[in-house]
């Protein structure tokens, strides 16, 4: 036990000398020493750390160029090919269309919105369908200004167009949106059969609706005794939070 105190005694005096020589200079000599020792070595390690950290911000930078590249082909692609799709689907067609870029998004609780670049002066006009790809509908101009116009797309609360569904009965109905997150087909008769999966396009009874477009599917079907009508949640064919580039039907 004495052993062990005397260890731990000699010790602690042999730490507070050596602090106290580096706190009054006396190990200056013996520290410079060390240091031209340990110098070079230590250079030499941070220089390679240094080159290490170079090449590794290249690389990155390197990784996000070609990232950047690839996402900017991508879309480029994406773009493309919706372009081709509609071109190919407008030829069939007599109409008079508008083509617009997307350029802003207005989501709220109430519905969901685009602005897109065209406007008045390029003969748009409230009302007007808004189409993607091969006709597929994706909502109705809301307001129009000079250069711009706003689209109320088909899942926004104050939605609503006249269908008809691929059925047996060619069963009408009006779509309307739901607060910006589902799409229903509301007012379809009781006593007509609808099914899971049956498609569903614009019927023609609105003025400047052409019939034909395409807007879904039927996903589920909600019908209660004693009702005199049912309705249908629908399935849109166009996925409402990712569309760049539109049609707008100015004349059919």
């Amino acid at each position: 036990m004495r052993s062990k105190r005397k260890t731990f005694f000699s010790i602690l005096v042999l730490i507070i000398l050596v602090i106290a020589s580096h706190f009054f200079g006396l190990l200056n000599p013996l520290e410079n020493i060390l240091r031209g020792i340990v110098s070079p070595g230590s250079n030499l390690m941070y220089g390679l750390s240094v080159k290490i950290g170079e090449q590794e911000d290249r690389h990155a930078d390197e990784l996000l160029k070609n990232k950047t590249a690839e996402t900017a082909l991508q879309l480029a692609e994406e773009e493309n090919k919706e372009l081709r799709a509609q071109s190919q689907f407008l030829e069939k067609q007599k109409w008079q269309t508008v083509g617009a870029d997307v350029t802003g998004k207005n989501i709220d609780t109430l519905g969901n919105t685009l602005i897109i670049n065209r406007g008045a002066r390029d003969g748009i006009k409230e009302n007007n369908p808004v189409i993607i790809r091969d006709g597929i509908l994706i909502g109705k101009i809301a307001r129009v200004e000079e250069k711009i116009s706003i689209i109320r797309i088909i899942n926004d609360n104050q939605s609503k167009f006249a269908a008809t569904i691929i059925n047996t009965d060619r069963s009408l109905g009006l779509i309307e949106g739901g607060y910006g997150i589902s799409v229903q087909m509301n007012y379809i008769p009781q006593n007509e059969t609808i099914n899971i999966g049956e498609t569903i396009i614009t019927s023609g009874l609105e003025e400047n609706v052409p019939r034909g477009l395409l807007i879904g599917t039927i996903e589920t079907v909600e019908k209660e005794a004693y009702q005199p009508f049912q309705k249908a949640i629908v399935k849109p064919l166009a996925n409402l939070n990712k569309i760049n580039l539109v049609s707008v039907i100015i004349s059919h």
